[in-house]
């Protein structure tokens, strides 16, 4: 009986020392947890795009993920916003529409609760690039008299890279020069747009440069005359339709300038309209190809309609 009285004292002993081992650890726990609590933070992280192929340029790229973290209070506090990356991985895209998993790398500690943006569907096209000699597009009306029979543009052509998609919905590059009252030479920067053939912006491609210098001169006392505009077209409408009317609105320009140049036009031809496939009505701004030592057209942009009716 002693005996045994003998060796439960040592195992009793051995759980009292194990019990309180385990509440010091539990305690020392919640010591270091008050003392650094479990926290959160919430960032704006930019996306970046990694492993693309250099003839490829994309575009539809979210710009920003919002994500928010949880962790321990001081690690959260210390985080720098340049520790935490967003990004897509395209090394397997290839031309056309894809979708991919937004990758997020985080501060060792912390742990991704939750991210606005999983996944990103993303345009992949083939880069190229493309010159256009510039039109120049007067902008504004002139006094009563003054025509501009000079204009000299430095560059005169502009370089635009980017999407082969954008590039080729690119009808013109046009620079917009202010002359309302203008009434003597001038020299003025002015900016670049491309345009689709309805006069629309094509937006997304870089420009080099994105402006040119443009220098007029003016005749004082210029003769005016009224020209009809002709619209000339081509191609073969979709064989469900055919052609009604093709109209220019306005349907007559007034041009200034020499008076015995102007003796020698009696009409304002525009560059022919592409009608290939056509299968509805359709509307394009069309600019009016004058040569700048000819004088003054107004206006120098005209909208042409086409017409369709079903075919019988």
């Amino acid at each position: 009986m002693e005996v045994r009285q003998m060796i439960k004292a040592p195992q009793e002993k051995w759980k009292i020392q194990i019990i309180c081992v385990i509440v010091a650890i539990g305690l020392w726990f919640a010591i270091i947890s008050e003392q650094n609590p479990v926290s959160e933070g919430s960032y704006t992280v930019p996306v970046v795009v990694e492993n693309l192929d250099s003839q490829y340029v994309v575009s539809q790229v979210p710009k920003n993920v919002y994500i928010h973290l949880s962790g321990p209070r001081n690690t959260i506090i210390n985080i720098d916003p340049a520790e935490i990356k967003a990004y897509v991985d395209l090394s397997a895209a290839q031309e056309g529409t894809v979708t991919v998993p937004v990758h997020i790398e985080i501060p060792a500690g912390t742990e991704l609760k939750k991210q606005s943006v999983n996944d990103a569907t993303i345009i992949v096209d083939v880069y190229a690039v493309q010159e256009f000699r510039l039109t120049p597009h007067l902008v504004g009306k002139l006094p009563d008299g003054v025509a501009v029979t000079g204009i000299k543009l430095l560059p005169e052509k502009v370089v635009a890279s980017g999407a082969k998609r954008l590039l080729n919905e690119v009808s013109r590059a046009v620079i917009e020069i202010p002359v309302a009252g203008k009434n003597s030479g001038f020299t003025v920067m002015a900016p670049i747009h491309l345009v689709h053939a309805d006069g629309t912006p094509v937006d997304g491609l870089d420009l080099t440069p994105h402006q040119s210098s443009a220098s007029l001169t003016f005749v004082q006392n210029a003769a005016s005359k009224k020209v009809p505009v002709n619209v000339p077209t081509y191609g073969e409408v979709d064989a469900s339709v055919r052609v009604k009317n093709v109209t220019a609105s306005p349907s007559s320009v007034e041009i200034r300038g020499d008076r015995d140049k102007l003796n020698t036009i009696w009409a304002v031809t525009l560059e022919p309209i592409d009608l290939t496939g056509l299968g509805s009505d359709k509307e394009w701004r069309v600019s009016i190809p004058w040569s700048t030592g000819d004088g003054t057209v107004e206006p120098d942009v005209v909208t042409v309609k086409v017409e369709t009716e079903t075919a019988e």
